[in-house]
């Protein structure tokens, strides 16, 4: 059976006094899940920042700095793809984060907010995914500068192999100089994955292996 089959098991039936009274009890735990959330941006807001190397990325028409990827604005976000140089493909799960977009990307640059991709793999090889998958994002590829190194988005064992990392970073321009501001990758990155929060609130979640769930309830390899 997979995602699409309806499952056999489902909730209780109960009387609508009975529902109302267990959602009740759900909303005042995700109020607190809320408020909490709040304290949490309020620290983000509050983070210190740290001065980042203008890269040399290489981009569809050829070099673009990493200052360039702000266009007329001052707040960029940059997607970290994993798509490693010797890849001949892009990482599903990446791939599934970018089709998670905004259809319509201006509602963030109508709040000021440039984006970007980036990968390691060469541009020939991002641009030929892009094309397939449709995207019309900006798309850079960091081979030959240290950006995925400095940053940890790439990682290295003593034996010398490698494995790239996803997630996100939030860039500030003050004064010509570019500042990261915050990170986040592995389960960070789900805040801004409106097809993973959706799932969340269905009766059977992502139907992922890792969750609690009732007895019986389906559930799949993460990244099956």
């Amino acid at each position: 059976m997979g995602k699409q089959d309806q499952p056999h098991v489902a909730p209780e039936v109960v009387d609508r006094a009975r529902f109302d009274a267990a959602l009740a009890e759900q909303v005042v735990a995700e109020k607190e899940v809320t408020r909490h959330n709040d304290r949490v941006s309020a620290g983000r807001r509050r983070l210190p920042m740290v001065e980042v190397p203008d890269y040399t990325f290489t981009g569809p028409s050829g070099p673009v700095r990493l200052t360039e990827l702000f266009g007329d604005g001052y707040l960029l976000l940059v997607q970290n793809v994993m798509f490693g140089t010797d890849w001949e493909s892009g990482c599903p799960s990446c791939t599934w984060a970018v089709d998670n977009l905004p259809a319509d990307m201006h509602r963030l640059t109508d709040e000021g907010i440039a984006f970007a991709m980036v990968s390691q793999a060469p541009i020939e090889k991002l641009e030929a995914w892009r094309a397939m998958k449709g995207w019309d994002h900006l798309w850079v590829s960091s081979a030959g500068t240290g950006y995925h190194y400095d940053w940890g988005w790439t990682q290295q064992d003593d034996q010398g192999a490698e494995w790239p990392q996803p997630g996100y970073s939030y860039y500030l321009l003050k004064d010509g100089t570019p500042y990261l501001t915050y990170m986040t990758t592995a389960r960070g990155t789900e805040a801004i994955l409106p097809v993973a929060q959706i799932m969340d609130r269905t009766v059977y979640g992502r139907q992922q292996e890792w969750e609690d769930s009732p007895a019986g309830w389906p559930q799949y390899p993460t990244y099956g």
